[in-house]
């Protein structure tokens, strides 16, 4: 007998007392995870029976399910580990949903039937909730001759605007919208037109994408000698090359980042060289929607976050540490589950190469969220040197609990398909872990080509009730519009302080927000958490509005010299929509077109129109850009 759903109301009771009253969070949790009958009504009122359906599903792909349920069930509790919302959502859906976030879709030629090829696949991928990246370089650029009607190419950055199009249509109705990361290389002869693809007045060209650039170490080592680059195409019937000065090339992207928050940089050989999958169809050709996983063509990715926060001991006090073993226990399990989502979203891919990848290389995306709440818990300001050398520890713990849990798989389960021990160990990231892990691939294998990646967590931050991803808390307090209310929202840590302090105690210098922080140390702190992730980290450095474009430029050059592997900013005012302040350090958002929708930060919620400014840009109706593209 079908199971009877509850309407909007009397879930919304239940959902609302479980998290206290926060509506954020309720809505959050209501409109985006909760399970619900194919007739729209509520068949989840609470995480707990979430946590159970998400639980019981994953632990369908071991010998001794009832441990498995059991274990995986509390580490869901209380937000320890979040999966990612495709997981959430999808586990045991009825509906055609993937439970993978991150795809890579290749435009497979430069022809029109490579377009349309695309075009098909993608919206394929978008219908069930998958999110895609995709790279145009390999079109040719405007003015090029080509042998139909035509007579000259309109160039790649042409179709930025077809497949933007494209992503939102197939999101446009009050469910998941769809989610795109465009890139190019940048000698590609339509850079600059790349570059400014976004920049008109009304923000509505290219509104359904994220774009990057991918940067390469000689373009900047020929910047830094202030000398011209070669732009270059080659197609059956030419060979298109011309040069241009690399900082004009250099001096447009940074003034259309300061202006408008885009594009992103992705500093790819940097990306290419830490990759573990350079070897045997596995590598890596672009990156997700918001920039923290490099794959291969038809790539796929799943993705959860272990809650820093979760795991700090004696909060606010002197004796604040981290619970170490919990911790580490913690991360093995989320590895374990993750692996098995592999399995239990195999059929739910939206094509076949996309499931035989994703077999193939068993990548995950092991990440974390609550970051800002941990360093605050533990009396460290964020961007510290000491919370830099805490992070520095803490990162390297986390690194070596994932790649020992995925040897132990290996030696349970066998490697992935494509593991190859001699060139796995060739690459830099690999040959810099502990010996003991070292030895362990060899002799043993890995049950995962890649294990870590920081994504940006917007919604799933909500629903947790943390800080999202590396980010800092943006701000405090703020005005959120839900359905034509107004709810003034505290940044739930603060309660958490003052449940132990008193509710007029005032809060301690460490409660920083990210306009107090110095960019730089934004920059420092991204490198930090880098070296120990095998894949990326997307993040958003924040700028006040006057902050000079010369700012902007030395932010990017500390990313590249300092190994991050990629960089984005958000300056105050270079986006309508996100919030402007409205007094006593309160942030009111309003409403407006939406310009690109990440799959983990747009957060519709119920009987409202989404107000989020794109995927780096707002969560929810609270802070600005909880990340994309700072791997």
């Amino acid at each position: 007998m079908a199971r009877q759903g509850k309407p909007y109301e009397a879930a919304r009771k239940d959902a609302a007392a479980f998290f206290r009253g926060d509506s954020l969070r309720t809505e959050v949790f209501l409109s985006r995870y909760a399970l619900r009958a194919l007739d729209g009504t509520w068949l989840e009122t609470t995480p707990d029976r979430m946590w159970d359906r998400v639980a019981r599903t994953m632990a369908r792909r071991e010998k001794d399910r009832a441990l498995r349920h059991g274990e995986f069930r509390r580490l869901l509790e209380d937000f320890k580990f979040v999966p990612a919302g495709r997981i959430l959502f999808g586990a045991q859906n009825p509906r055609a949903a993937t439970l993978f976030n991150c795809y890579f879709i290749p435009v497979r030629g430069d022809s029109v039937d490579a377009i349309t090829r695309w075009i098909n696949e993608a919206s394929r991928t978008y219908s069930l909730g998958g999110g895609v990246g995709t790279n145009i370089d390999v079109l040719r650029p405007r003015g090029a001759r080509v042998r139909n009607a035509g007579v000259e190419s309109s160039g790649s950055a042409s179709f930025m605007e077809v497949f933007s199009t494209v992503t939102g249509v197939m999101g446009g109705s009050r469910g998941r919208r769809g989610a795109l990361m465009i890139t190019t290389r940048v000698d590609h002869p339509d850079i600059l037109e790349f570059v400014t693809a976004k920049g008109d007045p009304e923000r509505r060209h290219v509104r359904n994408a994220n774009i990057s650039v991918r940067i390469t170490d000689d373009f900047m080592q020929h910047l830094g000698r202030d000398e011209e680059v070669r732009l270059w195409f080659t197609t059956p019937h030419e060979r298109i090359e011309r040069a241009v000065p690399s900082r004009r090339i250099w001096g447009t992207l940074l003034e259309s980042a300061w202006a408008t928050a885009e594009p992103g940089v992705l500093f790819w050989d940097t990306v290419l060289r830490g990759s573990t999958t350079q070897y045997n169809g596995m590598e890596v050709q672009g990156v997700n929607v918001c920039g923290e996983i490099p794959m291969e063509p038809y790539g796929a990715c799943n993705l959860g976050s272990v809650n820093l926060a979760a795991f700090v001991r004696d909060p606010f006090t002197e004796h604040a540490d981290i619970d170490w073993d919990g911790l580490s226990g913690a991360v093995r399990l989320a590895v374990r589950f993750l692996d098995n989502v592999i399995d239990v979203g195999a059929s739910r891919h939206a094509l076949k190469a996309q499931r035989l990848a994703s077999l193939r290389s068993r990548r995950v995306g092991l990440g974390i969220l609550g970051m800002a709440d941990c360093l605050a818990a533990l009396n460290l300001v964020y961007g510290s040197e000491p919370s830099l050398s805490l992070l520095d520890r803490l990162m390297g713990a986390v690194k070596e609990s994932a790649y020992e849990e995925s040897i132990r798989l290996a030696e349970e389960k066998g490697p992935f398909p494509a593991f190859d021990p001699v060139r796995h160990l060739e690459s830099s990231y690999v040959q810099r872990l502990p010996e003991s892990i070292r030895n362990g691939i060899r002799t043993k294998g890995l049950r995962n080509c890649a294990l870590l990646a920081v994504a940006p967590t917007g919604s799933i931050s909500c629903l947790a009730g943390a800080s999202s991803g590396i980010e800092p808390i943006y701000s405090l307090s703020y005005l959120r519009h839900v359905a034509g209310q107004a709810y003034r929202v505290e940044h739930p840590l603060v309660a958490r302080y003052r449940e132990l302090h008193g509710p007029s105690a005032p809060l301690p210098g460490t409660f920083v927000t990210a306009r107090t922080i110095e960019p730089g140390a934004r920059v420092r702190l991204q490198a930090t958490v880098q070296r120990h992730v095998d894949q990326s980290i997307s993040s958003t450095v924040n700028l006040p509005s006057g902050t000079p474009l010369s700012a902007v430029e030395t932010l990017y050059r500390n990313a590249w010299e300092s190994g991050c592997k990629g960089i984005t900013v958000f300056r105050e005012g270079s986006r309508p929509s996100v919030l402007s302040e409205a007094g006593d350090g309160i942030y009111r958002a309003e409403a407006g077109a939406p310009v690109g929708v990440c799959t983990f930060c747009e957060i519709p919620a119920a009987g409202e129109s989404s107000t989020s400014a794109g995927p780096d840009r707002a969560r929810l109706e609270t802070e600005p850009p909880p990340g994309r593209l700072n791997r």
